[in-house]
């Protein structure tokens, strides 16, 4: 089985569960955990949408949407075009839904397949990976993918390498059958310079033990000059 299919499994199974970061619909030990252990998450989420504060009539592609939370906060934005993709069926089943109660569904279209093999009609201006690397054996070709598809900006989360979050992390993934990759600043820089990205910049977002992700925005107007 390819690192594709072991996460597609694990999120057809845990969709649910991983979607209730963005919902107070649930119990106080869970609201408990996401906001201690997971505020990295929430983080990461503003500063997205900082980022995508001028997105009115653009374009915008997420690759491993999930259940299209990141999708219906651009159309809210003033998004002109939003394409959400993700390897779990389940995942863009609940993206549908999801876009049709925010009554979106007019600019938020979503579909099932791995994103390196799906052919689009025309370039995004902005494209996200956020909470997609954790899962990914070759960052470098997935950004390549995104730097062909996209003229203005990349925003991408990479998980950190720290000490007991990462360890954690990787006991319940094994257990699971998901593979998981962490990285610091320097595999970071590394990755970026091998995709011939020139102009960018990388944030160590909060966390417990240090343990908060890595946000990274990349300005593709000078990268493609």
């Amino acid at each position: 089985m390819t690192d594709e299919q072991k996460v597609k499994q694990h999120f057809e199974k845990s969709i649910e569960n991983f979607d209730l970061l963005y919902t107070e619909q649930k119990n106080w030990l869970r609201k408990f955990i996401d906001k201690k252990l997971r505020y990295d998450n929430y983080e990461r989420h503003e500063l997205t949408l900082q980022e995508c504060a001028k997105i009115k009539g653009k374009s915008v592609l997420d690759i491993g949407c999930g259940g299209g939370r990141y999708c219906i906060d651009m159309a809210k934005l003033g998004a002109g075009k939003v394409v959400g993709v993700d390897l779990a069926e389940k995942a863009v089943e609940m993206a549908c839904k999801y876009a049709n109660d925010n009554k979106v569904a007019d600019v938020c279209s979503f579909i099932s397949t791995d994103f390196k093999d799906q052919q689009f009609d025309e370039p995004f201006h902005v494209s996200l990976a956020i909470g997609v690397m954790d899962y990914v054996s070759d960052p470098e070709s997935l950004i390549s993918r995104m730097i062909e598809i996209s003229t203005e900006k990349l925003i991408m989360s990479f998980p950190s390498k720290s000490t007991y979050r990462m360890a954690i992390r990787k006991i319940r993934y094994s257990l699971r059958g998901c593979p998981l990759y962490f990285y610091d600043n320097k595999d970071i820089e590394a990755i970026l310079t091998k995709c011939g990205v020139k102009d960018y910049k990388i944030k160590k977002l909060g966390g417990i033990d240090n343990s908060g992700d890595y946000f990274v925005v990349v300005n593709l107007s000078e990268n493609k000059r």
